[in-house]
């Protein structure tokens, strides 16, 4: 019995650390389904200098949210520097996911918006959860078919700690938060 219950811990321990590898990085094609075009040039840096304009709306073939292959996917962001605005996200919602929502927000359904920028951080009515300040966003999406990349360099961190079982991230819990 005993020997069932260190094997069920270590189970969990490699899941959560294949989980912290899956959440540095959410890179993918993006691709159109539709007979219009979508259009993405977006770039942030620690939410606080988003510049550019993104509206896709279709499906992702890559990693994200800890999942791989193909997933729905929407991103309709902009910014102009200081300010901007993004509402996106791939597969299904968990609004107990750090990445995707804020504590406060836990009853939430589908995809927030949040306020960017140095202004929206100041005076925002909708302020981003506290990961997408350690991340960098990319997106380039011309008519059908385009690429999307976040880096997320506090989760290499986190990565690292949990061979020790340090969660800075808090994402371990029962298996991890983002299931």
């Amino acid at each position: 019995m005993m020997s069932l219950a260190v094997l069920g811990n270590g189970c969990a321990y490699v899941q959560n650390r294949a989980n912290d590898a899956m959440d540095i990085l959410d890179v993918g094609i993006t691709i159109n389904n539709k007979v219009k075009p979508d259009f993405a040039l977006f770039l942030d840096a620690f939410a606080l200098t988003p510049l550019g304009f993104s509206s896709v709306d279709g499906k992702i073939l890559g990693v994200n949210n800890r999942r791989i292959g193909w997933q729905d996917h929407t991103d309709h962001s902009w910014g102009i520097l200081l300010v901007g605005s993004e509402k996106k996200g791939s597969g299904k919602f968990n609004p107990a996911d750090p990445h995707l929502a804020r504590a406060d927000q836990r009853n939430q359904t589908t995809w927030p918006r949040f306020d960017k920028g140095l202004v929206g951080l100041v005076f925002g009515k909708s302020r981003s959860p506290w990961t997408p300040f350690v991340q960098w966003d990319r997106a380039v999406h011309l008519g059908w078919v385009g690429v999307y990349l976040i880096c997320r360099p506090v989760d290499v961190a986190d990565f690292v700690l949990g061979w020790t079982t340090l969660d800075i991230m808090g994402d371990d819990l029962a298996g991890g938060v983002k299931q």
